[in-house]
């Protein structure tokens, strides 16, 4: 995946895979680290967040949080992603009266006030 003189929102759009997007979004946490380490408060995600405005993507939700204010997300749009909260898991380990835990940060996958649009009222239709 060439990231190289390419915008964020191109670089998400040329993403293949989950793999790919993973790869992205530690390449920007890294940047976001640098930031910190520079006296920048913020949590990693809120300095990614940030990389991801400009004059039209301002406001980031879930699909879920914009359908609950009353829009959809527009057919073919490409989300922008982040880390989760943390999650646990579980691997089985053979042998082993316990199955060992882990914990990892999965991707949460957000959309911009320019990727959505109102939901129509069905007296509309």
């Amino acid at each position: 995946m060439k990231t190289e003189n390419l915008t964020i929102q191109e670089q998400i759009a040329n993403c293949e895979s989950r793999s790919d997007r993973k790869t992205l979004l530690r390449k920007w946490s890294k940047t976001a680290k640098i930031k910190q380490e520079k006296g920048d408060s913020r949590r990693v995600n809120e300095i990614v967040l940030d990389m991801y405005k400009n004059k039209e993507h301002q406001v980031f939700n879930n699909f879920w949080e914009w359908k609950k204010l009353g829009f959809k997300v527009k057919k073919g749009e490409s989300a922008f992603f982040v880390w989760s909260k943390k999650r646990k898991g579980k691997e089985k380990t053979e042998g082993a009266d316990q199955d060992k835990e882990f914990s990892f940060f999965s991707l949460a996958y957000l959309f911009s006030n320019a990727q959505v649009e109102p939901l129509k009222k069905k007296n509309d239709a």
